[in-house]
Order: structure tokens, then sequence, then C-alpha cells
């Protein structure tokens, strides 16, 4: 297996149905089934951000059961709990065999007691919302066999360690044995039953500090009184298709900040309706760094990004140009979006090593790269609208470019979201 954490899976099927969990939780739950958990007995695994949302309108206006508004570090919506079948058509208490496994030692028709003892604890299970005894929710410091099950899976592909592992599966290699780390464990090639033992392959010396691959994205989430939609598939959008651990976002109001930061573990400075967003455990961040362009929702903001990494810094900045509406013709649009973007490059002018991407409401590449940046994104057409209209892109000065990145459209916003490879040199 290759890639990187930006890019690697962290939930694993564990049906043939395809339904998954977080990577150590689908661990775990396989534990409970080789010890003779019966499957077929669950409800619910991971639901989506708009199952759940849908739930919650229901409770909400439809007298629906009741259900919880939508969370990114919800349980179900998080794929670290599963909801086990305990009704039957007349609404009388009838468990699947599954339920009835789990709650073994305790009372299963109740809702969870006390102080209970189930056997699902001894997977790191526990029934966790008190108004449901169907809900099992795992809690990795109640898991009796992880420890042994992480030893010999990496004895059995020839690890010593799991930064071992994770350095040859391309993963963050921070010793961890975290969700990313166990969807690539469970998903791995292991050796037929007696095949000869593989070679143990030692925990590798630490690299000295070098180049950092990372990927950048750029997004306008289309504020919702322009018409854009609910926070939420903005967040799973810039989670599930972008992917990065930089992102300069536009059109990003309070509550779509919120929800992009509590679906990637991003930190955010925010100005206006823009956002430069980071992954803090990749950087470290500098001050707020801004420039007005004289509306509410146009300007920049910027931080120096530190690598945690490898100790380079580089100051990453989101941009969103004055378009055409702000102007009184054409001719003093095309005037004023120039003006706005030489703006935004005096600003940065002074910093070695810039990411700066945004809506540019124009094709503002000539002018960029004759200030000497690099184009990191595709020149396509990223507005839903008619016309080719190439508004948003990445630019780089002292970072490298790995490739013309990629464009990923979207339901979620009248623009696509783009994506740059880039790598950080040493500082």
């Amino acid at each position: 297996m290759s890639g990187t954490d930006d890019t690697a899976p962290r939930t694993f099927p564990v049906d043939t149905a395809g339904h998954v969990l977080r990577g150590d939780v689908a661990a775990a739950y396989l534990r409970a089934v080789g010890a003779g958990l019966p499957t077929g007995g669950v409800d619910v695994f991971q639901r989506t951000w708009d199952e759940q949302a849908a739930l919650y309108d229901a409770y909400l206006h439809h007298h629906g059961v009741v259900a919880a508004a939508p969370s990114w570090h919800a349980p179900h919506i998080d794929a670290r709990a599963f909801d086990t079948h305990t009704t039957g058509a007349a609404g009388g208490y009838e468990p699947s065999p599954a339920h009835s496994w789990l709650s073994e030692g305790g009372d299963g028709s109740h809702k969870p007691a006390a102080g209970e003892r189930l056997r699902a604890h001894e997977f790191g299970f526990r029934r966790s919302v008190p108004s449901e005894r169907w809900h099992f929710e795992y809690n990795p410091g109640l898991d009796q066999h992880r420890a042994a099950d992480l030893a010999a899976r990496l004895a059995t592909l020839g690890f010593a360690t799991v930064r071992a592992f994770q350095v040859s599966a391309g993963l963050d290699d921070d010793g961890e044995a975290g969700q990313v780390t166990w969807t690539a464990l469970l998903g791995a090639d292991y050796p037929a039953p007696g095949a000869p033992a593989r070679t143990m392959v030692p925990d590798p010396p630490r690299d000295p500090a070098g180049p950092v691959d990372f990927r950048a994205a750029t997004y306008n989430a289309e504020l919702r009184h322009f018409g854009g939609g609910a926070p939420g598939p903005n967040a799973l959008f810039v989670d599930e298709s972008l992917r990065c651990s930089v992102l300069a976002g536009q059109e990003v109001d309070e509550a779509a900040r919120n929800s992009i930061c509590e679906a990637n573990g991003f930190k955010v400075w925010a100005y206006k309706t823009l956002g430069i967003f980071w992954n803090p455990d990749k950087y470290d961040h500098g001050e707020r760094i801004e420039v007005d362009l004289g509306t509410a929702y146009h300007g920049m903001i910027a931080t120096e990004l530190t690598s945690r990494k490898n100790g380079t810094s580089f100051v990453a900045a989101a941009v969103h140009i004055r378009p055409r509406a702000a102007f009184a013709s054409k001719a003093a649009a095309d005037a004023g979006k120039r003006a706005d973007i030489k703006k935004v490059l005096e600003k940065l002018s002074g910093h070695r090593r810039v990411m700066v991407g945004g809506d540019w409401s124009s094709n503002a590449r000539a002018q960029v790269t004759a200030a000497g940046y690099d184009v990191a994104t595709p020149n396509v057409d990223t507005y839903d609208k008619d016309g080719e209209q190439h508004l948003d892109a990445i630019f780089v000065r002292g970072i490298d470019v790995r490739g013309n990145g990629r464009e990923h459209e979207t339901g979620a916003s009248d623009h696509d979201g783009l994506v740059a490879t880039l790598t950080l040199p040493l500082a």
C-alpha cells in the first residue's frame, strides 16, 4: 500500500454488504466476529452526514424518533459505533443474536445500567447512550485484545514496529496505531497460512529532515444567501474529495468554517468570509495577515505556517478578488481586479515562500506568474455558469509543484475545488 495520510482511507468494510467502520473500530468489530459475534444483526454502522441530518429533521418536524443533530464527532458519522437490532414488528423486545451475544452478562432488554459488565466491553464496545439499549460505541481503553492483535499482525507481515509498517505503507510514521494505520493493516497483503515467515523489517532510522510533500486546496463554498447549501456537504467535500492539509476557503461563513474544522481537524484564521485552514498536527502557525479589498466578502487572509516535520516556513493565503458586480462598468472591473491582485501580491512580496489560492474573479495567471509565481493547479473552468470562466487557482513561490494538480467537482457549491500537489523544500 502507498500514499499519504492526506489520501489514505480511514474506514474499512466489515461485511459483504459494504458497511464500514473506522479502521481501529473495524478491527475490534472483526475480532468480536472471530470470537463468535453473530453477523447480520446490526441495523446501523456508519451514517452519512445527510442521513443523520434527515433523521434530525424528521425528529424536529415530522414526529420521527429521537435523533441528534449532525456533528462530525457524532459516533455514527465518525464510524466508531453501531446499533444492534432489538425490536420486533409489534414493538416488543426481540433481540438479534448479535445483540444478545454482545449484552451477555447484563440485561440487553433495558437501557444501559451503571456498572454493567457486558461481553461487548471485552472488545472495547460500551453502551454509551443512556436512552438506547442498542447503541455500542468503541472505547480503545476497554479493548482487551487490541494490543495482541496489533502485535500479531505486525509479526505476520514481517514488521518489528508500527513505525516500520507505516514507513512501508507510506503513512505518517508517528508510531501510533490510529484509524488510518489500522485501516492499512486490515487491508494489507497477508501471507497464506503455512507460508514461510517473512524476514522481520526493523524500525528504520529516522531520516534527516528533508523535503515534505503535501496537498493544498482552494474552494469557494458559495454563501447560503447566494444560493449555497448547508455547511455539512461542503465540509464533507473537503474531507472526502480535497483531502488537503492546507485549504484556502472563500465564501465560508462561521457555520461553514466550524463544520470544515470539525470534519477535518483544522485550525483556521478567518477574515470576512475567507478562511485559511491548516492541519495543526503538521504545521505550527503565526499571526494573521490581512488585506482589505473594500467589500464584506473580498480580501485576503494569510498566516505563516511552519512544517513540524522539516522546519520550513511558508505563507499560506486565501484570496477573494472583487467580481464584476462590484464595479460600475466592465472597464472599471478589469482595472479594479488588476489593482486588487496587485495589492495582494505586494502584501506577500516580502515572503520567500508563498502558497496563495482563491477565487481571483478572473484568469489571473498572467499577472501572478509575472510576479514570480508558478501555477500549481489546472487551467480549467471552475465556475458553474455559462461560458469559460477560469476563476480559481493556486499559485506558489519558493515551493515545488509536483504535476498540475486536480479539479474536483461538487454539487455543494457553484465552484469546483482545486488541489495542488506540492513539495516544501528543506529550509
